[in-house]
């Protein structure tokens, strides 16, 4: 699960879901790399879904306007699986995210790159460019954050923030942004 949000450092909701967005507002986009699974019979390893999304104020006050994009190379199956799961209809995670969703756009199928050197990019069809360059400290050893609060949200015990500038959205049916801060976690939800 990657993560980048219009904050400039570390987006405020890990640590506090009330705090308000260090914007004023949350422009966000989390891309879940599918490494392996199945729902329903249907194989969904090497997948990807995108959900972005705009969070007028603090998270806890809701009233997000969401988008998923679901990856090109997905077949009819597993565009209806992922978008069933990540809209929150098989329950889980993103079942409990459903209520904070005010306006939901339709589901768009993109072009979702994903290339790894040590740093992470990702091109999401013409919408978006995301880039994680992951926080170390002394000596080299990985940033991490454990059992953040808005981590519960998404199922994930800890993750390790990034540096994402040069990231941007600019989806035409909400606000473009840019911003440098992002979030790396490992996800693993059954249902």
């Amino acid at each position: 699960m990657l993560e980048v949000c219009n904050c400039k450092l570390l987006c405020p909701c890990w640590l506090d879901v009330t705090v308000q967005p260090d914007q004023g507002w949350c422009g966000t986009a989390i891309l879940f790399d599918v490494e392996q699974g199945r729902s329903d019979g249907v194989d969904l390893s090497g997948r990807r879904v995108v959900m972005a999304g705009n969070i007028p104020g603090p998270f806890a006050n809701g009233n997000f306007t969401i988008r998923f994009y679901i990856d090109a190379g997905a077949t009819e199956e597993q565009r209806r699986e992922l978008e069933a799961i990540f809209s929150g209809q098989k329950g889980g995670p993103m079942a409990a995210l459903g209520p904070a969703v005010s306006k939901l756009l339709p589901t768009e199928v993109a072009d979702i790159e994903l290339q790894r050197n040590g740093a992470i990019t990702a091109t999401i069809g013409q919408v978006g460019r995301l880039e994680w360059a992951p926080r170390q400290g002394a000596g080299g050893r990985a940033t991490r954050v454990e059992a953040a609060e808005a981590m519960a949200v998404f199922a994930v015990a800890d993750g390790q923030p990034a540096k994402t500038t040069g990231s941007r959205w600019s989806d035409p049916e909400m606000p473009s942004w840019q911003g440098d801060s992002g979030m790396i976690s490992r996800f693993s939800w059954q249902g």
